[in-house]
């Protein structure tokens, strides 16, 4: 049945499923269907003839209130809607759903079908049941003509569904329709229009999701089209949205502006162009910027052209961004909290990055620590809990962080390729000065890093460049230490001797290193 297909929808908030799928077989056990319509859904004009030559009703139904008008305009078919509605077919029947067969040519993006049922009286603004309007339907499926014949009739542009108080104009952006988004901006369709803010309880961690005391409440939604276009890199429509005014900082209800939005996107000519128009490249009301976020991307051309517009090397990271359970999302983490967009390089092994945030005036030696140092203070010296940060140096940021960005399921399982990249990012840290013997509350240093974590190629490097072999840590532990016991654990950060024919514990043995008491 008509409805049946109808409630076929796509997850996104922002479209009905074309289909209003009017094509699933019917049961079984379900009805017949009235000849007419059986005739209809055939195609086959000469039964409808014949059925309407003997006087059969012409707005008989479906049980879930579709008419033969319905399906012939489903089906394209002009010669029978033609044939229906000089048998006096009702223009504006509806089916459970609120579907018209205007909706249904709408959402097939047929302009003819339109043109057809707007000269035979149908209402432009019969919507269904949660708002969708027929320009909706037709911004959707991208008929610039059947938008325009609409809008003549007396579609409403600026009608909005009731789910998301999204608008065709909305639709039109999200699915890349130009010209239709053209049409509706010369016909005074809202630029800065915004779809509903929703309030969304969130959750540092995963652990603490049942105790609603821990959780902050995130808005969500407040989006303008420009937004969308942002979101969907689609540069075309931001270009004409911006040319009609739509103003390039609007920010979304959590802050975000469509400059960052771009760049976190990771459509890099979609945020090319918001600079060119004038997006201020700091702007940091969700917390984090366009650089921290294309530094998270690893874009270093929206990086250096983020640079090249004044933004601000030295930025720190205010608010972590919403975190998936077990999801590839492109997440700031709260852990990186006060992190410099040069941190965030460092610590997603961004060599290349690091040395352009370095040559526009990045200062390679701020860690995590100063923003929580009344924290610290407050402990009694001791520093908080490690989960708050790390509160570390880009040099350690490099040794413990990922080039997958804790991204689930991107754990790159060829530890060579990975132990390379924190060599060159380890190289450009201690080449801009990093202090080789700086240490984090618990007293762990570089070399103790690169030890525990198996990385003989950076151990050597470290220890050329000067790390001191026996340093201990605040547990009284050395790097050879930590490497050995590191060897007798099973562990999937483990270099094999297999893949390098050494060590950690090799490398610190051959340089000298002090053996552990026995």
């Amino acid at each position: 049945m008509l409805a049946k297909r109808l409630l076929v929808r796509v997850c996104s908030a922002i479209v009905l499923c074309m289909g209003v799928a009017m094509a699933a077989t019917v049961s079984a056990t379900a009805a017949v269907d009235p000849p007419l319509i059986e005739a209809v859904k055939r195609q086959d004009a000469e039964a409808v003839r014949r059925l309407l030559g003997d006087g059969v009703e012409v707005d008989t139904r479906q049980p879930d209130g579709a008419t033969a008008l319905h399906w012939a305009v489903y089906r394209e078919d002009l010669e029978t809607v033609d044939l229906l509605l000089r048998a006096g077919a009702s223009v504006d029947a509806v089916n459970r759903l609120g579907a018209t067969p205007l909706w249904l040519a709408a959402g097939n993006g047929d302009a003819a079908a339109i043109a057809r049922l707007l000269d035979a009286g149908a209402n432009p603004n019969a919507a269904l049941l949660e708002g969708e309007t027929p320009v909706m339907a037709a911004a959707r499926s991208g008929t610039a003509e059947g938008v325009r014949l609409l809008i003549e009739a007396g579609a409403d542009v600026s009608a909005r569904e009731t789910s998301r108080a999204q608008t065709a104009l909305m639709w039109a952006v999200t699915r890349g329709q130009h010209d239709v988004v053209q049409v509706l901006l010369e016909a005074g369709a809202d630029v800065e229009a915004r779809s509903r803010v929703r309030p969304r309880l969130m959750f540092d961690v995963t652990t603490n999701a049942a105790q609603f005391d821990q959780g902050v409440i995130e808005q969500l939604g407040g989006f303008t089209p420009l937004l969308f276009a942002a979101r969907h890199g689609d540069v075309e429509s931001a270009r004409l949205l911006l040319a009609a005014g739509a103003d390039v900082d609007n920010p979304a209800a959590n802050g975000t502006s469509p400059l960052v939005v771009a760049t976190h996107s990771g459509h890099t000519a979609c945020a090319g162009l918001l600079l060119a128009e004038g997006a201020e490249p700091d702007a940091i009301g969700a917390g984090y910027t366009a650089l921290h976020a294309a530094v998270l991307r690893g874009d270093l051309t929206t990086v250096e052209a983020l640079l090249a517009r004044g933004a601000d090397p030295n930025i720190r990271l205010e608010k972590g961004t919403p975190l998936r359970r077990t999801s590839e999302d492109w997440t700031l983490r709260a852990s990186y909290v006060s992190a410099t967009p040069f941190w965030l390089a460092a610590s997603f092994r961004e060599p290349a990055i690091m040395r352009a945030l370095a040559a526009a005036g990045a200062d390679p030696t701020l860690t995590t620590t100063e923003r929580w140092q009344g924290v610290i203070e407050r402990a009694g010296g001791v520093g908080p809990p490690r989960v708050v940060g790390g509160f570390v140096t880009p040099l350690m940021a490099a040794l413990r962080g990922s080039s997958d960005r804790g991204r689930f399921f991107l754990f790159n399982p060829d530890r060579g390729v990975e132990e390379q990249r924190v060599l060159e990012a380890v190289t450009v840290a201690v080449e801009l000065g990093a202090d080789l013997e700086a240490a984090d509350f618990s007293g762990t240093a570089a070399l103790h890093d690169a030890a525990s974590r198996n990385l003989p190629s950076v151990v050597r490097f470290l220890a050329d460049r000067g790390a001191v072999l026996d340093v201990e840590n605040g547990r009284g532990r050395t790097p050879l230490q930590l490497a050995v016991a590191a060897s007798r654990r099973p562990s999937i950060v483990n270099v094999g001797p297999e893949r390098t024919g050494e060590t950690a514990v090799d490398v610190l043995r051959e340089l000298g290193a002090t053996e552990p008491a026995r």
